[in-house]
């Protein structure tokens, strides 16, 4: 029989992630404050709208990085980086974008290899990544191509194949640069205080004999994006040089919350901020000197912790074990 879904409970850093979602202030790390990152190489998955388009717009506009946007959908994506060229030319007053796209699909680890394959085969360098790319709250029952529970296969296994493949060359890069410049970024939520204790749901993580909420199916998906961000420096003693750090953008106005009810709609637009300074937030963990392995940053550049009990070390290896095992069979 499996065992009931309970969530992990928000202890005093919960209730201070709830009320940093109602009262941000304003993000203090922006535009005028990034390095120019020049000759630099950034990822940026799910780049073609909402967030991760707000990130590449603000890369574009601000640096001078080459981007690479990795997306699921060819056609939007060169719609987008139209867009991109008429909007950072406006705003920035800057033309000829350092641009590029990469075709993947995180709900289908096939597509992972080929992408990761094509980029290396561009590029000889990665300084930073930002897996900003998931999916929330999608309709009950919505699974990967391989079958497994969608946020988990989309937000968790995908990005951590696709890492996987990349390890070598930003560990390679990271050794050219200084300390802290290097960077792998990993999209939670505060959604994460609605996983269970420990941050994944062993006896059914996929959900198909148990009952739990659509938030606390995506919360159990942030919190593995935790686990990932700690897990990674824990794998990897040869990547000393790099940073990998978790975020909770805010409660934002994008089109994430399609597959949300009516009510819980309302409430985002009612109490959501501009994308903009989400995009703030990832840019303040990619990018700020103010930041270290194993932080926390919140909406819209405040460096906390994690769930406690997210920052267990057994947690962290038992979940970084559990994603290696479902993921080997397409390395």
């Amino acid at each position: 029989m499996t065992e009931k879904f309970v969530s992990g409970g928000f202890g005093s850093r919960g209730l201070g992630a709830i009320t940093n979602s109602f009262w941000p202030g304003k993000p203090q790390f922006t535009e005028s404050d990034y390095p120019k990152l020049d000759g630099k190489v950034v990822i940026v998955t799910g780049a073609s709208a909402g967030l991760g388009y707000e990130v590449t717009k603000l890369l574009l506009g601000s640096t001078n990085a080459k981007v690479y946007m990795f997306t699921r959908n060819k056609q939007k994506t060169i719609d987008a980086i139209k867009r991109l060229e008429t909007e950072v030319a406006k705003e920035f007053n800057k033309t000829n974008l350092n641009v590029d796209y990469i075709s993947i699909d995180f709900a289908d680890l096939t597509t992972i290899k080929p992408a990761a394959e094509e980029f290396l085969s561009k590029s000889d360098r990665l300084d930073i990544i930002i897996h900003n790319a998931g999916v929330m709250t999608p309709p009950e029952g919505s699974v990967t191509k391989q079958g497994f529970e969608l946020q988990l296969g989309t937000n968790n296994f995908g990005p951590h194949l696709l890492q996987k493949f990349l390890d070598p060359l930003i560990i390679k890069t990271s050794k050219k640069n200084k300390a802290g410049v290097s960077r792998i970024v990993w999209v939670s939520s505060s959604a994460q205080y609605l996983s269970s204790k420990g941050g994944l749901f062993y006896s059914d993580p996929n959900f198909r004999n148990t009952k739990a909420s659509a938030a606390g199916k995506y919360g159990q998906s942030k919190a593995i994006n935790v686990l990932q961000a700690k897990g990674w420096n824990n794998a990897h003693p040869d990547g000393s040089n790099i940073i990998s750090v978790s975020l909770c953008p805010g409660i934002l106005t994008t089109d994430l919350t399609r597959h949300s009810t009516a009510i819980e709609a309302f409430i985002v637009r009612l109490i959501g901020h501009p994308v903009r300074n989400g995009a703030y937030t990832e840019l303040f963990a990619a990018l700020s000197s103010n930041v270290s392995t194993g932080d926390h940053i919140q909406s819209f550049g405040k460096v906390t912790k994690a769930r406690e009990d997210l920052e267990d070390p057994i947690a962290i290896s038992k979940a970084w074990e559990y994603i290696e095992e479902n993921i080997r069979s397409y390395i």
